[in-house]
């Protein structure tokens, strides 16, 4: 929640917020500790959504992606913290990229400043 001035500020944070389903399909905890952090992915038809938050500390998390996803390549938009975030919380990159699930490659480091968080959608490609 933020004043509509903000969202409207920032058009591709408001257009991914936008497409973020409310009602979802599956969920799966990733991990998480009580008061530090929390990571999740949440499916909506064929889409999968990651999500992490963390308190002041800033974080690093080896996401396990085949405890959701199945093997496949995936197109990935992540929004996450900017370099200057733990500053400026305004401060975020948006990226897209390329994961392949395997049996033998199937982890993501998500990086978190303090007080930050990550979230991605991950949609598979079909070949």
């Amino acid at each position: 929640c933020d004043s509509p001035t903000n969202y409207l500020a920032e058009p591709e944070c408001l257009k991914w917020m936008a497409t973020v389903p409310t009602v979802w399909d599956e969920t799966v905890a990733l991990g998480g500790r009580v008061g530090d952090y929390a990571a999740i992915a949440r499916r909506k038809g064929g889409d999968w959504y990651l999500g992490a938050m963390t308190d002041w500390d800033a974080r690093e998390l080896e996401i396990d992606l085949a405890r959701f996803l199945p093997e496949g390549s995936y197109s990935v938009e992540i929004f996450r913290d900017g370099i200057n975030a733990d500053r400026n919380a305004r401060d975020y990159a948006r990226e897209m990229k390329t994961v392949t699930v395997s049996a033998a490659a199937h982890t993501m480091t998500v990086h978190m400043a303090p007080g930050g968080g990550w979230t991605a959608k991950f949609t598979l490609i079909n070949d």
